[in-house]
């Protein structure tokens, strides 16, 4: 990657580093990732932010002019899908060459819900939509809905719950992740009380992250309350006068990420589990089986 400033290539492979080992990740987690592991000159501010932002689009070029076979020698690079941006995902219409290819999609993404006959329904709501991407894997792989309310929750969220929620004959548990500050700990209580009200059942909603007890033990980099913020008073009756706040980006994704499979995991009765899981090998055999026989029909075949 010639060109670039020494310090700049010291960033990138400091950046792809932690990405090799937690990604994807936003930029705004490789930044306080970073920050946080206090390994290299990096400070907390807009202009290192800027200048990691640059950096790695930079270095995702290169990786992908490396694919493409446009330049080589770029093996330290950044490959593209390690920086995931939640806000710019595009959307696609499901299509098909034809009615072999659709069914062995179908043989592919079938899945049974396992929770149908679980003890506890639960699902995770987080304050923001860029930690989606880092929780991704655990949720798809255990079957969990995830809710994001994209700051207050709107009315809409609410009354989709209600609706669910009210139909729901077992106890449920929700997972909640959001900012450590005043806005943070209100949009939970809000989205908390409208959702009961709305759906007419009572529910636990247990806070996954961040705590307090974060931005000490794993060097969260702390901010001051705004005092602009109206919800400052009650923040600070709660968490003391000098209490620091803190993004939910800046923890650690591996630790996000244990808290959330750790916390389903919990709820989960394994006999019964495993249980759905041989009906679902049994029912993926059978479409097997009818696929093979779709694909084999003479006008298919032409």
């Amino acid at each position: 990657m010639r060109g670039m400033s020494r310090r700049t290539l010291e960033l990138i492979a400091f950046a792809r580093k932690l990405l090799k080992a937690n990604h994807p990740m936003t930029l705004r987690q490789l930044h306080y990732a970073i920050f946080s592991a206090a390994e290299i000159d990096y400070k907390n501010n807009k202009a290192d932010y800027q200048r990691l932002s640059r950096a790695t689009s930079e270095s995702r070029r290169l990786y992908r002019f490396a694919q493409l076979k446009l330049r080589t020698n770029v093996v330290d690079a950044i490959p593209g899908n390690w920086i995931v941006d939640q806000t710019r995902e595009a959307e696609t219409v499901s299509m098909w060459d034809d009615a072999a290819e659709y069914l062995e999609t179908i043989k592919r993404s079938y899945r049974r819900d396992y929770w149908q006959i679980q003890p506890r329904y639960c699902e995770v709501w987080s304050e923001k939509g860029t930690v989606l991407a880092s929780i991704r894997p655990i949720v798809r792989k255990l079957g969990v809905t995830v809710r994001v309310c994209h700051g207050f929750g709107s009315t809409g969220m609410e009354s989709q719950i209600g609706d669910l929620f009210e139909g729901i004959a077992k106890p449920i548990t929700v997972f909640y992740l959001g900012d450590h500050d005043p806005s943070g700990h209100e949009i939970e209580r809000d989205i908390y009380q409208r959702a009961e009200c709305a759906s007419g059942r009572k529910f636990s909603l247990v806070r996954l992250a961040i705590h307090a007890e974060d931005i000490r033990r794993f060097k969260l980099p702390p901010q001051v309350i705004k005092s602009s913020d109206s919800r400052a008073k009650g923040f600070e009756r709660r968490f003391g006068k000098k209490a620091a706040t803190v993004e939910l980006d800046a923890l650690p994704v591996e630790e996000l990420r244990r808290r959330v499979g750790d916390a389903i995991e919990r709820l989960i009765d394994r006999d019964l589990w495993d249980r759905q899981v041989a009906v679902e090998k049994v029912e993926l055999a059978s479409i097997a089986d009818f696929a093979n026989t779709v694909k084999n029909l003479p006008q298919l075949m032409r």
